[in-house]
């Protein structure tokens, strides 16, 4: 029965791709969420019944479903999500080192091209399939708090596994020509990372306190049973957690590595709107792990919840280290709230101590820390231009010089930058919650011209004194 409803679904899946796309955007969506939960059910718990069936046509509509042409034939966030999971969890090679299940290759690979994977072989996944991933991968920020982070997970294995396969190099090249697109992938990077692990520590120090508490018979005697029974659930509940949390980060921070080592991608993640809170989320993690005793918190059978701080920090230096050569980023990291020359001196000090970088790596990442020290120290000089400006050259949500002041609908400035930011999160005016979008956003010439006059007077001034 089980084999037969495969069939059935890929069958209908092959009606699906030869329907017009004005008929499918008629199709309900839950029929695809129905086809994503068998497949996923038959990938954890009937394997066997998977071997020798073809699953093509799937692999095909589960593609184009994603594809950024199709995207508005499935506009439910979960179901689009779980589009992602079939990916993942059927279609996966087994020789991926992000494999965890035990789906036949005669599911995952294409007998028509020479039992290649339908991941490397496809011509449509090849063409559209990594920049729809990245697309998906910021999309799942309207899915549920928990989901998303199950669902980055296993998206970030499938980007990982494209990577390394020259074919999908062309695609990856093509993601920085779709700013949009791109934006919205990198925003949903940052804006989960900070609170993920931040929480993931947090959930650590708490598991290290229970386990303590526990190895105590004594004390753990004297609690009463309904105490032991809230400490135990709270336990369970903060190891379960931490596993989710701790994956999440892992496959960040690793995905921002190899990507970075792109440079057109390495580019777009240095985007004026973009370049500041990457720098502050790197330098968050890193004060989280250097900073905080990370790398000194001791938990009972830390790996069962992937906690590897030293690997963490290895792979956060290698990604500081990729925009080591960067000016503004140099200047982005000095900026930050979250920098001090004794952090980045002591990360680079692990590092050495510890190996965990080596060669040019180490070489990149002790040059960003000499940079990032020298450009702080050249920011309190440039900061001392800016004092006593007129309020209205200063942006009204950040609070800092603008340089780049548009005018929205509602009459409101703001720097070009930050709005740009503020819509990756919000599609409305943050002062009068009106419906926005960029391109109702008026470069205001007047205002930015007025600027230009008052600050050139500005360093005059300070010149001649």
């Amino acid at each position: 029965y089980v084999s037969d409803v495969f069939r059935y679904y890929n069958l209908a899946a092959g009606l699906f791709l030869n329907m017009p796309k004005e008929q499918l955007k008629t199709m309900p969506e839950h029929i695809i969420g129905d086809i994503c939960s068998v497949l996923v059910y038959g990938a954890q718990f009937a394997e066997k019944l998977m071997a020798g069936l073809d699953f093509s046509n799937l692999f095909k509509l589960v593609v184009m479903l994603l594809s950024k042409d199709c995207a508005s034939l499935v506009r439910n966030y979960n179901v689009r999500a779980e589009l992602g999971d079939v990916l993942h969890d059927v279609f996966l090679p087994s020789n991926s080192s992000d494999r965890r299940r035990n789906v036949p290759d005669s599911v995952t690979c294409d007998p028509l091209q020479m039992g290649q994977p339908y991941l490397t072989s496809n011509k449509l996944a090849l063409e559209t399939l990594a920049p729809s991933l990245l697309l998906l991968y910021g999309e799942v920020e309207h899915t549920g708090y928990y989901e998303k982070m199950s669902y980055r997970v296993k998206i970030a294995a499938l980007l990982k596994y494209l990577w390394e396969c020259p074919a999908h190099k062309p695609a990856f090249k093509a993601i920085a020509g779709d700013e949009e697109s791109f934006d919205t992938f990198a925003n949903g990077i940052v804006n989960e990372m900070n609170t993920q692990y931040a929480d993931a520590i947090k959930a650590l120090v708490s598991i290290r306190s229970t386990q303590l508490l526990m190895a105590n018979q004594q004390e753990w005697a004297t609690r009463g049973e309904e105490e032991r029974e809230q400490i135990e659930e709270r336990y369970a509940n903060d190891e379960s957690q931490s596993r989710n949390m701790l994956a999440l980060c892992t496959s960040v921070l690793k995905m921002l590595g190899f990507l970075s080592t792109d440079d057109d991608i390495r580019t777009m993640f240095t985007k004026p709107e973009m370049r500041q809170r990457l720098a502050d989320m790197l330098l968050f993690v890193l004060q989280k792990i250097v900073g905080s005793r990370g790398l000194d918190l001791k938990v009972d059978n830390p790996e069962s919840y992937g906690f590897r701080p030293k690997e963490m920090l290895q792979d956060l230096c290698a990604v500081f280290s990729s925009f080591a050569s960067d000016d503004e980023f140099q200047k982005s990291c000095a900026r930050s709230g979250y920098y001090s020359p004794e952090l980045m001196q002591k990360a680079l000090k692990t590092c050495r101590k510890q190996g965990l970088l080596v060669g040019e790596s180490l070489d990149l990442f002790t040059l960003l820390a000499g940079k990032v020290e020298d450009a702080h120290k050249a920011l309190a000089d440039e900061e001392e231009l800016y004092d006593g400006a007129p309020e209205e050259f200063m942006d009204p949500i950040t609070q800092e010089w603008m340089e780049s002041p548009v005018t929205l609908p509602s009459g409101n400035v703001t720097d070009l930058k930050t709005i740009k930011q503020h819509l990756l999160n919000d599609p409305h005016d943050p002062f009068n919650r009106s419906p926005l979008n960029l391109d109702q956003c008026v470069p205001a010439k007047e205002l930015r011209e007025k600027m230009k006059a008052w600050l050139e007077e500005k360093k005059k001034t300070k010149g001649s004194s």
